[in-house]
């Protein structure tokens, strides 16, 4: 009985730490309506769900306007217990914190017209392309081929959509 009683109590306490790890995503951000460049890229968005070996995993992107140009934003990653990323996160990870974004001109990728963004973040400074048609937001590939000027020259197959 007392292996019993001391199994169950590690089960929950074990329980209660995996909880507090994790959480869930911030409130979603409002999208933008003007007719800036920016616009269709603000707001909250979220990845398709990606499930591997009994556990799965999403990130979530909120990006906030700060010029017509331009955004700040934040990406951080939830991984699940079990294979449908609902329920509480058992943890999270910021990807990319305090984001700023610019935009710096456009290119066709994949039969779209993308648009360049320069960009720093605590992790670094970079260039990629992002592509968004209303609900849907394509993401530059950082491993893909480089143009001529360092931006992706393909979208990741995975696409995040609005919260």
């Amino acid at each position: 009985m007392m292996k019993q009683s001391k199994f169950l109590l590690m089960t929950l306490l074990t329980t209660l730490v995996l909880s507090a790890c994790g959480g869930n995503p911030d409130d979603a951000l409002p999208g933008d309506t003007s007719t800036d460049p920016i616009a269709p890229f603000i707001g909250s968005w979220e990845s398709e769900c990606y499930s591997d070996n009994g556990a799965s995993a999403r990130l979530y992107a909120d990006f906030s306007k700060v010029s017509p140009t331009g955004f700040t934003g934040k990406i951080t990653g939830f991984a699940y217990a079990g294979t449908s990323c609902s329920g509480p996160s058992v943890k999270n990870k910021d990807v990319l914190t305090n984001m700023s974004m610019a935009i710096a001109g456009t290119k066709t990728v994949e039969g779209v017209q993308a648009t360049l963004f320069n960009g720093t973040s605590d992790q670094g400074v970079g260039k990629t392309i992002l592509y968004s048609a209303g609900s849907t937001l394509k993401v530059g590939d950082d491993k893909s081929a480089k143009d001529a000027a360092g931006y992706p020259s393909a979208f990741y197959t995975y696409t995040f959509n609005r919260r």
